[in-house]
């Protein structure tokens, strides 16, 4: 799977912000380098908490500037964010959840399915396809929210400096 690189476009000129992108991106990349490498679900899964949970904090504090900017789109913006925290949520709890549980959206795992395993007991097929999934999400969630929803904040917490 290909890291996803720091850029012009992804750079909002927000300091403080563009700071924390750089970390999700860091922890993203980590999660993808992983994936890639076939790594096991729990390694998945405790990565894929800690973008969790270092995402949180992100957004607390983007939501806190955001509101001190006096960002009139804040509502929305905070509605995305718990969105793509419910999303990343249901993942992580796929990847914590034992082999025969890993369906998608907390389903069991049934035919057709990503938590179908090729054989009884073997979860190698069902364990790729949900890592290449939270890849997937993960790759999109973090460039599209930053050069869209976070772009459209950009002129507001720049009256703050």
């Amino acid at each position: 799977m290909t890291d996803i690189e720091w850029s012009q476009e992804l750079k909002l000129g927000v300091p403080a912000m563009d700071a924390e992108h750089r970390r999700l991106l860091a922890l993203t990349n980590d999660f993808l380098k992983a994936a890639g490498a076939d790594a096991p679900p729990e390694r998945l899964g405790r990565i894929l908490g800690e973008l969790i949970a270092r995402t949180r904090i992100h957004f607390q504090a983007e939501e806190t500037l955001l509101d001190r900017a006096g960002y009139p789109g804040l509502a929305g913006h905070r509605a995305a964010h718990e969105r793509l925290l419910v999303d990343a949520q249901r993942l992580y709890e796929r990847f914590t959840a034992p082999p025969a549980q890993r369906g998608h959206d907390g389903e069991s795992a049934q035919p057709g399915h990503v938590g179908e395993s090729a054989q009884p007991g073997h979860d190698g097929e069902s364990a790729r396809g949900l890592a290449l999934e939270a890849a997937g999400f993960l790759q999109r969630w973090l460039v599209d929210h930053i050069v869209s929803e976070d772009r459209a904040y950009r002129p507001f917490v720049m009256r703050l400096t």
